[in-house]
């Protein structure tokens, strides 16, 4: 059994001592907020989805990626219920009110599950679409200093550092389980990096690659992230 590497923070937690009112701002900045954040909360929502689509759709097949899979998706219901108390505090956002909205957004998986064959393919994807959100939630550390509160940079790092072990564990899994595929496995990230440039997203949690920081830089650096660690020497 290849056994995911966990961390264990509490989201809710970490944010207990802030306030609604340490954040007041004029309509300008806190549309601004609300237009930076909203996004990245549906999208870690979207997690929940697709995991659901995975099953129906049997592309979990391993007993070793339902353990990353469980383990992955109790971490990113984690940064949706951070992302709420980020919204309520500096957005004017309300859990009930956004919880009302998350319910409401679509969710169409056909172009996505275009490059997915097999499970293997699956926790390629997932390997490097974690790599590029690690990468993209670091490149948007001055929207958090902005904000003017350590405990958004303590956020911040808990996120990113949640997203790097997503991303290994699935490499992991790859070179225990799919040693000889992965020289498959720079032609399946081309694919991917490709179809970012002409997909729109629809509520899939993978490529959802909009916004400034997803650059071609970010997403070759993430490319390269991946081979790398996929090309360690396995140890044990």
């Amino acid at each position: 059994m290849i056994t995911p590497v966990r961390r264990y923070w509490d989201a809710k937690e970490l944010f207990k001592d802030l306030t609604p009112a340490m954040f007041a701002a004029g309509p300008s900045a806190v549309r601004a907020r609300w237009d930076k954040l909203w996004p990245d909360l549906y999208t870690e929502d979207d997690a929940r989805y697709l995991k659901q689509e995975l099953a129906v759709r049997n592309l979990i097949a391993s007993d070793d990626a339902a353990a990353f899979f469980n383990a992955w998706a109790i971490d990113e219901e984690r940064h949706t219920d951070g992302f709420i108390r980020i919204l309520e505090l500096v957005a004017d956002g309300s859990e009930p009110d956004l919880r009302a909205r998350l319910e409401t957004r679509s969710h169409d998986f056909g172009p996505v599950f275009e490059h997915l064959k097999d499970e293997f393919s699956l926790m390629v994807m997932i390997a490097f679409d974690e790599m590029c959100t690690c990468r993209a939630y670091a490149a948007e550390k001055p929207f958090y200093d902005a904000l003017g509160n350590n405990t958004f940079h303590h956020w911040l790092r808990e996120v990113i550092a949640d997203e790097a072990v997503h991303s290994m564990n699935a490499v992991n899994l790859i070179r225990a389980r799919y040693h000889d595929r992965i020289s498959q496995v720079g032609k399946i990230i081309d694919n991917l990096i490709r179809a970012a440039t002409t997909l729109r997203y629809s509520g899939t949690f993978v490529l959802d690659y909009f916004g400034e920081v997803y650059s071609k830089e970010l997403l070759a650096e993430s490319r390269l992230a991946v081979m790398r660690n996929i090309a360690k020497p396995v140890i044990g």
